[in-house]
């Protein structure tokens, strides 16, 4: 049997290796990426290796992603809802060789920029389009450009090498380890509260050299956790090099609660069935579900409406209207022979911050 090579440290040689290239496309507030998208966002469609959609939950506590595991997710258990995400592959021709194709995670916002940019374009595999991260909420600017799509043979084989990067498997393998984790915490915990009962039982020790001794232990306890403390700071250091905590950190943004006060937007479509609207304006477009409390009606806010809109994230971090008000109607086209009649004004809707949509999303 061949004997195992000890662990060496991976040194830096030289400066292109301290680029730490990684296989994921990650953007800041304000920057952008022009890429060809290997994938239309389509769950259901059937050889479509660039796209991986998949519900993720978020671990408040070791600030990082996990992977809904379904019946046997102990987030689901806890009545965590989980969040929609995808994993989407990209080809940036201009790149070195080995850096061609990577990967971004879209949230819930940009799944459906996306969703929409394919409607109206009438699909956008092969085809170049520019990202934009418009701000620290999770929000992006998706929009097809008018250059050239991929050629047929390349794309096949580009897609083949897609097809290589195993998006499941690398899902997959994500979840195994966030399980293992938290398998180890939790045993962790139950050995601490073995000693917190076996403390609480003790005896207690008295006498002069009991209490030095006691002093002489409570000195090595607290160089003890100066050592574990030291310790915790250099994993930390070494987590925030690694490229996956790097690409979870910007979920937890979107997890944070944001609130928009009296912005403007222009109607675009609303679903009576699941009180929820679709708006737009210059920032882009974005769903919002309408919140309890705030009035409104289906027949004033048709499309092409401006509206005035107060909203805020709620834990999934959707958007909530809390605050509607009709700025502008509609124009409608005026019947032959008949007389104008103008409009009664509806009161604008109010409610407090959003407890809850309306009604449950589908």
């Amino acid at each position: 049997m061949a004997k195992t090579k000890a662990p060496h440290v991976r040194f830096i040689k030289n400066k292109e290796e301290r680029k730490r290239p990684s296989v994921f496309q990650r953007l800041e507030v304000e920057e952008s990426f022009k890429g060809h998208a290997l994938f239309e966002p389509d769950p259901e469609l059937e050889n479509n290796p660039g796209y991986l959609e998949y519900y993720s939950h978020w671990d408040q506590q070791a600030r990082t992603a996990v992977p809904c595991a379904g019946d046997q997710c102990v987030f689901c258990h806890a009545n965590d809802n989980p969040s929609t995400r995808a994993l989407t592959v990209w080809y940036f021709p201009d790149n070195k060789q080995g850096e061609q194709l990577k990967i971004f995670t879209a949230n819930y916002y940009t799944i459906t920029s996306l969703a929409d940019e394919a409607e109206d374009e009438d699909g956008i595999l092969g085809k170049k389009l520019r990202i934009k991260r418009l701000t620290d909420r999770g929000e992006y600017r998706v929009k097809t450009l008018g250059e050239k799509p991929l050629a047929k043979a390349e794309l096949k084989k580009l897609l083949a090498e897609a097809e290589e990067l195993n998006l499941e498997g690398m899902i997959q393998k994500q979840l195994d380890v966030q399980m293992e984790r938290l398998k180890a915490v939790a045993a962790l915990e139950d050995d601490d509260d073995d000693e917190d009962e076996e403390e609480e039982v003790a005896p207690k020790r008295r006498g002069k050299a009991v209490a030095e001794a006691d002093e002489d232990e409570d000195e090595e306890d607290e160089e003890d956790e100066e050592e574990d403390e030291d310790e915790e700071d250099e994993d930390e250091e070494d987590e925030e090099d690694e490229d996956e905590d790097e690409a979870e950190e910007e979920e937890d943004e979107d997890e944070e609660e944001e609130v928009i006060s009296e912005a403007s937007y222009e109607v675009q479509k609303i679903n009576e069935s699941e009180e929820t609207i679709d708006l737009k304006n210059d920032d882009g477009k974005v769903k919002m579900w309408f919140g309890d409390g705030v009035e409104w009606d289906a027949d004033e806010l048709v499309k092409g409406t401006t509206v005035t809109i107060s909203a805020a994230t709620d834990d999934e971090g959707d958007w909530v209207i809390t605050e509607l008000e009709v700025a502008k109607a509609a124009p409608k086209p005026r019947a032959k022979g008949g007389s104008k009649k103008a409009a009664t004004p509806k009161p604008k809707g109010k409610a407090a911050a959003p407890k809850g949509k309306g009604r449950a999303k589908k």
